[in-house]
């Protein structure tokens, strides 16, 4: 094994780290921000449990709010579908993070 070798695998040990390290922080991200629009479309639910006995003898409104509603439900499971990209994206350095830990090891292994 070359020393040039040595020093690609060492290389794409620590790209993986650093890697993994983006991921999670892209993850957390989107994490944070789907569980806020989740704690935002809770609030709204309870509003709209409030409003509705109010508005039951008003059509308009009430079709308004259940759109507000069906709305603010599409964008927190939009929200959810981002961060499991993202959850998805750190299974895959996972691997590749293994992988890469492996060939460390074996390097090291045939050095001695």
């Amino acid at each position: 094994m070359t020393a040039n070798s040595s020093n690609e695998t060492q290389s794409d040990f620590l790209r993986e780290i650093k890697k993994l390290e983006a991921r999670l922080n892209d993850f957390l991200k989107e994490e944070e921000a789907f569980i806020e629009k989740l704690r935002k479309f809770i609030e709204k639910l309870k509003d709209a449990h409030d409003k509705i006995g109010k508005l039951k003898n008003n059509p308009q409104e009430l079709a308004a709010l259940k759109l507000e509603i069906t709305q603010a439900f599409k964008d927190v499971l939009e929200s959810e579908g981002e961060a499991q990209h993202e959850r998805s994206h750190l299974l895959e350095s996972y691997g590749a993070l293994i992988l890469a830990l492996e060939e460390e090891f074996k390097r090291k292994t045939f050095q001695l």
